[in-house]
């Protein structure tokens, strides 16, 4: 029993002497206190740069590796103060990875989604002219705030038909926003949010709720751009892929639910239909 124990130790003093002994060869760029940064993650950190053909490509790598090594560091010392075991680190964690694991799903099936035909693309391009040959520029007079907690919250704003009064419901409400003006572009936004703004009655406000920002605004002015062309043939391909992707994870998601076993505590469950504020719906 006790050569075991002994043999067990060792084992375990040489696991640990091998990880205080890691050197950055081969795929490791850089060991920082005995933690290892990868060219893999090297390589994940520039992916998204634009860089010119005369950059100094190892430049770059060096400065990723700093950058990387700089949020290791921090990171570590946030462990060593117990932040990684705290309940609001490990519900934003959760967070985190399922939305990546979200975006990796998207990601997949948009490379195994069959992309549109020509044909297809001409059809679409017909089919929506407000994003192509009818595509306007819109001025808006907008206000923009944090989306709360609660979107029921803003259920109160049907009842405003002028910034003005959606203005004095929020500072009512305690509600801190910014107000300027913007534009919207008829070809980015899509045929359903297209045709919810044409329908709506001049000078009355919209509410768009998005990335965690809610921006309610009213149509001021526009200008026509028409799209034509390549440009055009682009933008029908994008969006048609974007709906390809969303669809398909819909599905999936349908799919999951399906087969979930879920239960909820009273109170907790999905809001009835139509409960939502017909405004805020609408935008989605």
């Amino acid at each position: 029993m006790r050569l075991k124990y002994t043999a067990a130790l060792s084992l375990i003093m040489l696991a640990g002497l091998s990880g205080c002994n890691r050197e950055a060869t081969g795929q490791v760029a850089a060991v920082v206190n005995g933690d290892e940064i990868t060219l893999q993650e090297v390589n994940a950190e520039i992916a998204g740069l634009q860089l010119p053909e005369s950059v100094d490509k190892k430049v770059i790598q060096q400065q990723a590796i700093q950058r990387i090594l700089e949020r290791r560091l921090l990171a570590q010392a946030a462990a060593e103060e117990g932040m990684d075991s705290s309940q609001d680190y490990l519900i934003r964690e959760r967070q985190l990875r399922d939305n990546l694991l979200v975006q990796l799903l998207g990601e997949r099936l948009e490379r195994t989604t069959k992309p549109p035909e020509p044909a297809e693309l001409d059809r679409y391009i017909a089919e929506n002219p407000g994003l192509f040959k009818d595509r306007k520029i819109f001025s808006v007079d907008r206000i923009q705030f944090p989306a709360p907690a609660d979107m029921n919250k803003l259920k109160s704003l049907e009842d405003d038909h002028s910034m003005a009064a959606v203005a004095t419901r929020l500072s009512g409400m305690g509600i801190e926003f910014r107000r300027g003006e913007g534009q919207i572009d008829t070809a980015a936004i899509g045929p359903a949010l297209l045709k919810q703004l044409l329908a709506l009655p001049p000078g009355e406000p919209f509410v768009v709720p998005e990335n965690g920002i809610v921006t309610i605004g009213v149509i001021t002015g526009e200008r026509t751009a028409p799209l034509a062309g390549e440009d055009a043939r682009t933008l029908a391909l994008r969006s048609l892929r974007s709906k390809q992707v969303n669809d398909a994870v819909r599905q999936r998601l349908e799919q999951a639910r399906s087969k979930a076993e879920i239960s909820y505590q009273a109170g907790f469950g999905p809001p009835a239909a139509g409960e939502q504020g017909k405004k805020v719906s609408a935008s989605e």
